[in-house]
């Protein structure tokens, strides 16, 4: 009775393991057109009265800079931590046409993006970043996760 209940848990574990390594996991890639990215500024849960929406460049870079920029935390006063961000500058960035087919290739580990805009004030953003190409022309870089609206499956 013990040797059957062992062999049906070793069972159990087996087709368990091989449907977990089937699944698909990490960023979803595909391809899809491109889109003016906006960015909520000041997203409030409780009171969307208090959103503030900015239109983002949109741009392709042909590259960007992983960098830990310390960064004041919102939960406790006084208190400094760091975070990593994806820094790019903007006048290294080429203009993207709104409705552009793409592919996406990969996806920027960061959480946040620091822009260093034309004006010379960099910008912070609660945003990641993908690597596309681009179908007519076979260009490739980076730009905002937000830029692209994938096609429907």
């Amino acid at each position: 009775m013990r040797i059957l209940s062992v062999l049906i848990v070793s069972i159990f574990f087996m087709v368990f393991i091989f449907n977990c390594g089937q699944a698909e996991s990490g960023p979803k890639f595909g391809t899809g057109i491109l889109k003016q990215p906006v960015q909520n500024l000041n997203p409030q849960k409780s009171n969307s009265a208090l959103d503030l929406f900015v239109d983002l460049p949109l741009l392709l870079w042909p590259s960007f800079e992983y960098q830990m920029i310390k960064r004041p935390r919102k939960d406790l006063i006084d208190q400094i931590r760091k975070e990593e961000f994806c820094v790019l500058n903007e006048s290294e960035g080429t203009q993207l046409q709104i409705g552009a087919k793409v592919e996406v290739l990969d996806e920027a580990r960061c959480l946040n993006v620091r822009l260093n805009s034309n004006d010379g004030l960099p910008r912070s953003y609660t945003i990641t970043l993908v690597q596309i190409r681009l179908i007519e022309t076979g260009e490739e870089g980076w730009t905002w996760s937000k830029a692209v609206e994938f096609d429907k499956k």
